[in-house]
Parts: C-alpha cells; sequence; structure tokens
C-alpha cells in the first residue's frame, strides 16, 4: 500500500530508479501509500457528498528530496469525472488521470493512465475497465477515502483495496482521527482526518486531512517513519 500519491511524486521518483538503477535513488513509502485507498465500487453512505469541479496545487517536501509542487485536478466530462495529477522537477516529470463514474453512492473505476519520464527516458502505463473491475486505481481510490473520511467514523480500522500503476493488488488500513481545523481561502474548516497504514510495514504511517465538502480535495498530508515525520504535503492554490 505504501506506493500511492504523493505516490505520485514518489513514483515519478521510483521510475527515475528504474530507469537509472546505478543511481541512488531511494524509494519513498509515501510514493505508494496516498494514491492507495478504497474499494472501486464501495458502498458509501445515502448522503455520500456530491462531487464538485476543482483545480489545485500542493506543495509536497521529503526529506533527502527537493520540494516540489503537484498539479490536482477533478473535473466532469460527460457521464464521468476525471481526476488527474501531474508534477515535474528539473529533469523529471510525471503524470497519471482516472476516469471514473458517479451514481450518487458508489464509484467505479472506468480507466488509468500514467506516464513518467526522467531525461526524456520513461514509462507509460495503464489500466482498461475490465483491470479495475473489482479493485479501482488510486485516483478513484482517492476520492473514494475522502467521502468515506467524511461520513464514516471508522475508528478500529477499515482495510483499502486497490491496485497500484500496474495493476498489482494492494491492501491497507485506514481508521477516523480527530478533525484538524484549518484554514482554506480564508475560511476556517473542520478538515476530516484518517491514519493510513501498511498491513506489511507497522513502522510508518500517513495523516490525511481531506477538505469536508469537496471530495478528493487534499488539504494536508503527513507521513511518519519511526515517529518521525519525514514528508509533509499542504494546499497551496485552490480554485472551484
Amino acid at each position: 500500500m505504501t506506493d500511492m500519491f504523493p505516490t505520485f511524486f514518489f513514483r515519478l521518483m521510483s521510475n527515475v530508479r528504474a530507469t537509472c538503477p546505478g543511481r541512488l535513488f531511494r524509494r519513498t513509502s509515501l510514493a505508494t501509500a496516498l494514491l492507495a485507498f478504497s474499494l472501486v465500487a464501495l458502498p458509501v453512505l445515502a448522503q455520500a457528498s456530491a462531487l464538485r469541479a476543482f483545480d489545485a496545487n500542493y506543495h509536497l517536501s521529503v526529506d533527502g528530496w527537493p520540494d516540489a509542487n503537484i498539479h490536482h485536478s477533478l473535473k466532469r466530462e460527460g457521464d464521468h469525472w476525471r481526476s488527474s495529477m501531474e508534477s515535474s522537477l528539473a529533469i523529471a516529470k510525471g503524470r497519471e488521470s482516472s476516469q471514473f463514474s458517479d451514481n450518487g453512492d458508489q464509484l467505479r473505476a472506468l480507466g488509468y493512465r500514467s506516464d513518467y519520464r526522467f531525461l526524456r527516458m520513461g514509462k507509460d502505463y495503464s489500466l482498461n475497465r475490465s483491470q479495475l473491475t473489482n479493485r479501482p486505481d488510486r485516483q478513484t481510490a482517492l476520492v473514494e477515502l475522502s467521502r468515506l473520511a467524511q461520513e464514516q467514523d471508522c475508528q478500529d480500522g477499515c482495510e483499502l483495496n486497490y491496485v497500484d500503476h500496474k495493476g498489482r493488488n494492494e491492501d491497507g488500513v485506514w481508521r477516523r482521527v480527530a478533525d484538524i481545523p484549518l484554514q482554506v481561502d480564508g475560511k476556517r474548516v473542520q478538515a476530516p482526518t484518517v491514519e493510513l497504514r501498511d498491513k506489511d510495514k507497522d513502522d510508518r504511517y500517513m495523516r490525511i486531512s481531506f477538505h469536508p465538502q469537496i471530495p478528493g480535495l487534499l488539504l494536508r498530508l503527513d507521513f511518519f517513519k519511526d515517529g518521525d515525520r519525514v514528508s509533509r504535503l499542504r494546499l497551496t492554490r485552490l480554485n472551484q
């Protein structure tokens, strides 16, 4: 499960490592964890928050890495929605997007694409609807988890199941923790917050705060390893 969005940025760096194996790029579990949430057709409450289009920027700081800005958008395209993320450094860039439908209380993944480049070398990945029948891609799962965080009080640990960029099964556990008061566009909001853990790695976890009315929008994310915060992500710009 530790291979998700600020998996996104870390997936970019992981592919840099795969492209240039002689370089000592170390893989960070934040890369696997944030795009990895939830079930593709997992029912949510009848009052599931309605999806709303947004366009946002995040600033990501990671110990031992250069800081990065990440662009994240959610928009409607006909009868489905598209969630996209992209980021770039001086010599590397990456992007990924997914399409999913929403019938009011369920999301269903329809397709996923990603590409990562380092010095013009890199890899492309895609997943079609049949590959996402039982589990969502990580972009769809991110939106679903944010709705669950808004409406469910899972304190004892709820399972998360998704597929990574190659279609491989990933599993984790999330639980609701205390809401965090945050400022968004000059307004104070109580941000639904969850802790997300890898079942196989007890020494690390992510604490993620979502917007209370905009599914999929991250307000802050902190990644902890061996008790220390080693990465953090913050919302820096929001357009609706």
